[in-house]
């Protein structure tokens, strides 16, 4: 999955300090598929490979100074998300579209929440420009909102598919 990922990321529209990319949509399935600890442990693999010098991120971002860039956060934010959508399908069947919208759903949490503080933090303290927490969502979460719907749709459709023909536990 961290491969996919990495993939992904070259899939980006760039609209701003943060670029729309497919990430997501891998990110959320990661959790779904491989549970939370396995999802969370891709995603810890992709950002470490990043912040080591391999052109995975978007944009083709790489390397520790990747840290002190706006869409740091949102890199925080997959692993999480990996971990909370996995631990939540962990405990119920991956064939229940409800269960997998929820845990989806708390992983697009995740991801935007660390996302939308780190955003704040680096303009704030970082780049020196003061902003606003509404002037923050404007950037960081509203443009994301139809295609983030999107992707959710789809993860939630893919899950719900492999779960039909895979036998899907996760320790």
């Amino acid at each position: 999955m961290a491969a996919l990922t990495a993939v992904s990321a070259y899939i980006n529209i760039p609209i701003g300090p943060v670029p729309i990319t497919m990430q997501t949509f891998f990110v959320l399935l990661s959790g779904a598929v491989l549970g939370g600890r396995w999802g969370a442990g891709s995603q810890i693999v992709y950002v470490c490979l990043g912040l080591a010098g391999i052109p995975v991120f978007a944009g083709g971002m790489t390397g520790p100074a990747v840290v002190l860039s706006p869409t740091f956060g949102y890199l925080v934010g997959f692993v999480l998300c990996a971990f909370l959508t996995g631990s939540y399908l962990d405990r119920f069947t991956r064939s229940s579209i409800p269960h997998i919208v929820v845990g989806m759903l708390l992983g697009h949490v995740a991801i935007f929440g660390c996302g939308l503080l780190y955003l704040y933090a680096y303009f704030n303290f970082y780049a020196g420009v003061e902003t606003t927490w509404p002037a923050t969502l404007a950037v960081g979460l509203i443009p994301f909102l139809p295609f983030g719907l999107v992707k959710l749709v789809l993860a939630v459709s893919v899950t719900r598919t492999l779960s039909k023909y895979v036998r899907i536990e996760c320790p």
